[in-house]
């Protein structure tokens, strides 16, 4: 276990990503777009304390209201072998870069395997990977399309896993909202001329490429 200083240094940097990862991720919907491929994810408040690897006696959703609220204490926090400080202190130092997977460029990786699960996904910047998993109820039955960030692995992960794209957009959308909106993120070399129809059907109209119907005097 860590000492005390150790750990009001952990959660002093866990607040300012959370901060950050309630303004920015949550309540959105992020499509990334790879070799003509797509996955939708979200980011839930109740799943942020597992990308933090501290261990704590009470459920995600809490977890995250004390984080932001600054009532979160260094008692209600601890190390297990589940989850070692060693191991935390390794995330916390990549635990700032977690917004950058939703606006810069990274790799897909899919199938990636650790030593109790395989993860169907993982967005990564070549030094960690935030871990995707389906959006399944408790009997494994899907309740949506959406992937949900499920850990953050603090490694190369590009050997454990079968295949790597590299991500060629990154949109975001309230929500709320049927159609993606914002890009946070465009592969220069690409063109969204040149996504197919069905990534473009989901593009809000001031997103997708006008063509010219003027027609010039002679």
């Amino acid at each position: 276990m860590g000492k005390v200083e150790d750990k009001i240094q952990i959660i002093a940097t866990i607040k300012e990503v959370a901060l950050k990862y309630d303004a920015q991720m949550v309540g959105r919907t992020f499509l990334y777009v790879f070799e003509g491929r797509t996955i939708e994810v979200v980011f839930r408040r109740k799943d942020f304390m597992h990308l933090t690897g501290v261990d704590a006696n009470m459920s995600g959703e809490q977890f995250f209201k004390n984080v932001i609220s600054g009532k979160l204490k260094a008692n209600q926090i601890y190390f297990s072998r589940r989850h070692p400080y060693d191991l935390c202190a390794k995330k916390i130092s990549q635990l700032p870069k977690l917004i950058s997977v939703t606006n810069s460029e990274i790799f897909i990786l899919e199938d990636t395997q650790t030593m109790t699960f395989t993860y169907k996904f993982g967005l990564t910047d070549l030094e960690c990977t935030v871990c995707l998993s389906k959006d399944v109820d408790k009997n494994g039955k899907r309740i949506s399309r959406y992937y949900i960030a499920r850990s953050l692995r603090v490694e190369d992960s590009f050997d454990k896993s079968a295949n790597a794209f590299e991500v060629q957009y990154i949109f975001s959308k309230p929500g709320e909202n049927w159609l993606y909106d914002t890009v946070m993120y465009a592969d220069e070399r690409c063109s969204i001329n040149s996504l197919p129809s069905q990534i473009l059907n989901m593009l809000d109209d001031k997103l997708k490429p006008t063509t010219s119907t003027e027609k010039t005097d002679e």
